[in-house]
């Protein structure tokens, strides 16, 4: 059997550290090794170098990041790829000056991040790149739509009645999510929530907040509401708990979100 290349994942989303280790795990001839949620922990491998190493740009700050990819080169990982939420040039030069040898962005289709994962991998490019937004959504499409998927018939009719829900957000005042979930799948929501995390590789609770900002994403861009509007629809507290929400999933504030789309 041929020697598999490992993998060392430094992700500081646990949805992404999620993704990434089912993606990764998709990808013949790769193996993942180690992940990690921050620099510190990830620091042994200066010891014992995996083949490459995958690198969220947010999961510290940016001079340390810069520093860590240098010496992970220089302790022989033979191929680092940086992946971030932001499209930006100045950035991008920063990474490969760093010695990184691929840039992929994160807001992309399942399949297309995928795609210049492995691109990265092969060194096909030295810049990956994908703008195509709604991955998660994408992911559980794939996920879901494929038997072999391991995607059971209740957890498969959660996210359904999730996106449901959230189409029309009023509904959520109606009753308390977990209470509704609990009696439309038929199962206690402490039941469907192991169920839902053993499957997913997220809890429900994250995959609902996701959800909901993804909606949010999409009604900023449809330029129609206010930000105390979005706020009111989607049934938070307040702004200031969208913002916070919003820029812990992305990275970025709803108003800096507005203005990379409407400068």
């Amino acid at each position: 059997m041929n020697k598999k290349t490992t993998i060392s994942l430094l992700e500081g989303s646990a949805l992404y550290r999620a993704l990434l280790t089912r993606m990764i795990s998709s990808i013949d001839g790769y193996a993942l090794d180690r992940v990690y949620q921050d620099v510190e922990s990830a620091r042994m491998l200066m010891s014992e170098p995996s083949d490459v190493m995958i690198i969220d740009l947010e999961a510290g700050e940016s001079g340390e990041i810069f520093s860590f990819i240098r010496q992970l080169v220089k302790k022989g990982t033979s191929s680092v790829i940086a992946c971030s939420q932001q499209e930006d040039d100045l950035l991008m030069r920063q990474v490969f000056s760093s010695g990184a040898t691929g840039y992929i962005v994160k807001n992309s289709s399942y399949d297309e991040f995928r795609a210049n994962l492995m691109l990265g991998l092969s060194g096909g490019m030295p810049i990956s790149r994908s703008v195509v937004e709604r991955l998660v959504e994408v992911v559980h499409r794939d996920f879901s739509s494929s038997p072999n998927r391991g995607i059971s018939q209740p957890v498969s009719l959660t996210c359904q009645l999730i996106d449901e829900v959230l189409s029309s957000p009023f509904s959520l005042r109606q009753e308390n999510l977990s209470d509704f979930l609990s009696r439309r799948v038929g199962l206690s929501y402490h039941h469907l929530s192991n169920q839902f995390k053993k499957e997913m590789s997220v809890t429900l609770s994250q995959y609902v907040i996701l959800k909901k900002i993804d909606r949010v994403k999409q009604m900023i861009r449809e330029d129609h509401h206010s930000l105390t509007q979005i706020a009111n629809v989607m049934d938070y507290s307040s702004v200031a708990h969208l913002s916070t929400q919003f820029r812990k999933i992305m990275g970025l504030t709803p108003s800096d979100y507005r203005r990379s789309i409407f400068p």
